[in-house]
């Protein structure tokens, strides 16, 4: 048998409901109000899953790229590309990158920093020297090189998203299959996507930039694999394997002759 829908007769019974409503209201306030005052901080979470990958004394990784190219007529185009990237906390790394439309690799042995044009079969050396970051910090001014995913190694992201002042922390969703903490970075030029993955052994598991300051809007994803903490690199990973014939040219200064 239905149940019987009650009917309001009169607005004496309208007043009632609408105060049952209101106490209703008031008695839930306050558990959203403690659940939205409990959640995690998006920085804090970045934080501790990129200072356990910093402590590692090797690391190795594996990513899957996905870009957009705004075209002339405005038409948006997905290219897709991987990189593998094999680093040492005492200096050095190697790293093997390509997409649909280039491809590099990169050296560095504590001492020189080369880069390879496997399509052009062309090469480029510059002296560099120190850390991972202060290499490639180096390099960049001197010559305006950027490498890939070098925003990630020479630089503390954390502490850049921390100044854009507008981070959000969305919930527990997947990433490639896995659970993660799902974060918002919000800048004037441009929002960032975070995927952490959750537990004792975070590790960063995918990117999504938007860039706002590009017509279009173009994204880059970036899904993040196969980390490896403890890796165990070979002592000639970081050395230059240059093709015999491959031609060697000049980097470029940034800074103008001295």
């Amino acid at each position: 048998m239905l149940a019987r829908v009650p009917v309001l007769e009169s607005n004496k019974d309208i007043t009632m409901l609408i105060r049952s409503y209101i106490l209703l209201a008031g008695l839930l306030l306050p558990c959203t109000f403690v659940a939205a005052q409990s959640q995690p901080d998006p920085i804090d979470i970045y934080r501790k899953a990129a200072e356990r990958v910093s402590a590692a004394t090797a690391i190795s990784f594996h990513v899957e790229k996905r870009f957009d190219v705004v075209l002339i007529d405005g038409a948006k185009v997905e290219y897709s590309g991987a990189l593998d990237a094999f680093a040492s906390s005492t200096g050095g790394f190697f790293l093997d990158y390509g997409d649909d439309l280039s491809s590099r690799q990169a050296w560095y042995d504590g001492e020189e920093m080369t880069l390879l044009d496997p399509i052009k079969n062309m090469y480029a050396m510059t002296p560099a020297s120190g850390s991972n970051a202060e290499a490639l910090i180096q390099v960049g001014e001197e010559h305006g090189l950027e490498m890939p995913l070098a925003p990630l190694l020479k630089r503390k992201l954390a502490d850049d998203l921390e100044a854009l002042g507008d981070a959000s922390y969305l919930g527990i969703h997947d990433a490639e299959g896995e659970a993660c903490h799902h974060l918002l970075f919000r800048g004037e030029s441009k929002d960032l996507q975070v995927w952490i993955s959750t537990g004792e052994q975070a590790v960063l598991r995918k990117m999504v930039v938007t860039f706002w300051d590009i017509e279009g809007a173009p994204q880059q994803a970036l899904t993040f694999s196969e980390w490896n903490l403890e890796a165990e690199i070979a002592d000639d990973v970081f050395e230059a394997k240059i093709p015999e014939d491959a031609l060697l040219i000049d980097f470029l200064s940034v800074r103008g002759e001295k």
